[in-house]
């Protein structure tokens, strides 16, 4: 790689490398490959020898697409029949809610947990059918269904200074923000657009916003790791040599780390052997941890 501040975290090539989360209580980084039912972890302390150690690899019983961390045990995974609590070290799952269990044809996509404990999950078609997206909030031990009508979910982040909620519609190359209550995280009014791509090969698709407000994009198909502002501006592009960055997450001991996962894509000579892999940019400086999920 041309960029000295670009690494590979781990070699390990994902289908469709998903949801990176950085454990700030555990200096370790959790990802999924949704199509192997995977979830994988890796530690701070083995990013200097990423070329030879390998993440630990746990197969899951559910399809898991999205995870936030509860406290020093316990994530919270957003699977394709529901929400769990599980137990990092015991490898248990306690389901804590439903969600379109009983539609054969539907899974889980893009989730976070938001700034005052809330876990947002979105749901698709398997087949990616237009119109068949939800994105939903789950809060003290209710869920709720915020937006209906897209094709792919993604893009899941949150401005707690502006009381912003962004996501975005893959497809559509559009992202959308919420206002939000200060008190609850409740959202307030309609979704408004916020940014739209013009390129129809780029698909905007994981993303996180950094402790000034700007949004860290994943562009699928391009790429690349985007920059926007708060006011919609493009600020930054960093080219990543995977072809579909999926998701993009703050770590290191400082959150001077941006995580990027990826998926497999076929490609020519030695770009191959980057594709599905974990990428890791140094020297971040407006990084922020991701809050806990509240049960």
């Amino acid at each position: 790689m041309t960029n000295d501040n670009i690494s590979v975290f781990t070699h390990t090539q994902n289908q469709l490398g998903e949801s990176p989360l950085w454990h700030p209580l555990l200096d370790t980084l959790f990802w999924v490959d949704i199509d192997k039912k995977l979830l994988f972890k890796k530690p701070l302390s083995s990013f200097k020898n990423a070329f030879d150690s390998d993440p630990k690899s746990l197969e899951m019983p559910n399809t898991v697409t999205a995870l936030a961390w509860l406290d020093s045990q316990h994530l919270l995974l957003g699977t394709d029949v529901g929400i769990y609590r599980y137990h990092i070290e015991n490898n248990t799952h306690e389901l804590i809610a439903e969600l379109e269990n009983d539609q054969p044809n539907m899974r889980s996509n893009d989730g976070r947990a938001d700034p005052w404990g809330g876990f947002w999950l979105s749901t698709m078609d398997v087949e990616a059918t237009p119109g068949k997206g939800k994105i939903y909030r789950y809060f003290e031990k209710n869920i709720t269904c915020l937006v209906q009508n897209l094709t792919i979910p993604n893009g899941i982040c949150f401005d707690e200074s502006r009381l912003r909620a962004y996501y975005s519609d893959s497809k559509a190359g559009c992202i959308y923000q919420f206002d939000l209550n200060n008190e609850t995280g409740e959202v307030l009014g309609k979704p408004r657009l916020f940014y739209k791509f013009e390129e129809s090969d780029l698909e905007p698709d994981g993303c996180i916003v950094d402790n000034k407000g700007n949004l860290w994009l994943a562009a699928w198909g391009k790429g690349c790791v985007i920059c926007l502002s708060a006011k919609a501006e493009v600020l930054r592009i960093i080219e990543v040599n995977t072809v579909n960055p999926t998701c993009t997450a703050f770590g290191g001991k400082h959150a001077e780390l941006l995580f990027v996962t990826s998926a497999m894509s076929e490609t020519k000579g030695t770009l191959q052997s980057q594709q599905g892999n974990v990428i890791a940019i140094a020297d971040m400086t407006n990084g922020r941890f991701e809050p806990p999920a509240k049960l």
